[in-house]
């Protein structure tokens, strides 16, 4: 499941991870497929496309301190 808002992908803000190189980061625009991501600490901008993308796992949001996506019942 997709935090989908565009009607394809992930709204601004969602924490993302790049399948091709493993980083990191934050998604701050779309135009079509690309989205524009942003690195984690105000890091670099990077523009990749939706299939390379998707969201971080509970691991990784946990390894940077933040609560999993869900919470199991």
């Amino acid at each position: 499941m997709t935090a989908d808002v565009w009607g394809m992908g992930y709204r601004t803000g969602v924490l993302v991870a790049d399948k091709e190189t493993g980083a990191l980061g934050l998604t701050v625009s779309k135009e079509g497929r690309t989205f524009t991501v942003r690195g984690l600490g105000g890091g670099d901008l990077w523009k990749v496309d939706l299939s390379r993308l998707r969201l971080a796992n509970d691991e990784e949001r946990a390894g940077l301190g933040i609560a999993p996506r869900s919470v199991s019942r």
